[in-house]
């Protein structure tokens, strides 16, 4: 699918400091919990995807909004240099850099605060000429960002270059249905939380309708993923780590995906890695490097691509 298939894969989304709590159980209203641990990372999914690529040697360009020459903007700065994070934003001293603190309970339930002045003005207007020698093109389509990314899918489809739209759980809008809809290099992503892993498909095939994608992944935490074509099914299994976290997993996925895709693998090889990058993130600790190709080879190695399903879609 790609269309320089020697370029960077491009990342767009907003990027921000990210913060983040652990609590025992979260409080009902009105009432408090107990913070037990706090770390940093970053976010949004964008530059995590963007990390993972660096990481497994594929050229990666992040696009998003400046951050500022204030504490938190020298804490993402100093992530994004210690990970080999190519990016276009840039420190301006005359911005508050973005921030959102992320919570977590025991049972890995999440919810999150952000504070992000001025990004939606920022990546409306940023530019976007990395995309015209690109391989791939990665966005974040949250409906916070939808205006950007919709300029994002728009460039990408001029360029001829295949794009991932992540909804990240947001349904599909009319903006980005709109944008996307027939784009025969279209990939879609989402995600179901592991209680309803049994509706993945469903949702793989609802969004498949609407848009007329090329493939709609959608990851299932616990449960893995699966993914749907015009005409086949892929399904891939989580493999099983002793979950630390669950920050930023899906961008895990996304960038083992991507590389899968980039190098001419199937979709479902390219999953079976987004799966090992996915769950070797929950595993470690948020200032851990992230892993190699030769590290996911492994955990691929150990167990589980022998259980890896494809089926003719019916």
């Amino acid at each position: 699918m790609a269309a320089c298939a020697d370029g960077p894969i491009v990342c767009v989304s907003y990027l921000a400091l990210a913060e983040l709590w652990s609590v025992p159980l979260f409080p009902v209203a009105n009432h408090g919990a107990e913070v037990r641990a706090t770390e940093q990372s970053i976010a949004a999914d964008g530059p995590m995807a963007a990390a993972v690529l660096a990481a497994l040697d594929a050229p990666t360009t992040l696009v998003g909004n400046d951050i500022g020459d204030d504490e938190d903007g020298r804490i993402v700065r100093t992530w994004l240099r210690r990970r080999n994070v190519t990016t276009t934003a840039m420190s301006d001293p005359g911005v508050v850099t973005p921030w959102i603190v992320v919570i977590a309970d025991q049972h890995h339930t999440r919810t999150w605060f952000a504070h992000l002045p001025g990004v939606v003005e920022q990546l409306a207007a940023v530019d976007l000429s990395p995309i015209a020698t690109a391989s791939f093109v990665y966005v974040d389509a949250y409906q916070l960002i939808e205006t950007a990314a919709v300029r994002v899918i728009e460039t990408a489809r001029a360029a001829q270059v295949p794009v991932l739209v992540n909804l990240g759980g947001s349904p599909l809008s009319d903006g980005i249905r709109s944008a996307a809809a027939g784009y025969e290099k279209l990939l879609v992503q989402t995600n179901v939380d592991d209680r309803a892993h049994t509706e993945a498909f469903t949702v793989a095939r609802s969004l498949l309708a609407g848009t007329a994608a090329a493939w709609v992944v959608v990851t299932a935490g616990a449960y893995g993923a699966v993914a749907v074509s015009p005409t086949d099914e892929v399904a891939v299994p989580a493999f099983p780590v002793a979950v630390r976290h669950t920050h930023c997993a899906g961008a895990a996925f996304s960038g083992g995906l991507l590389y899968g895709l980039r190098e001419g693998w199937s979709m479902a090889s390219s999953m079976v890695l987004g799966s090992a990058s996915g769950a070797l993130r929950c595993a470690r600790h948020h200032s851990a490097p992230l892993p190699t190709l030769a590290e996911l080879e492994a955990v691929v190695a150990g167990g589980g691509l022998q259980r890896q399903q494809s089926r003719h879609a019916s």
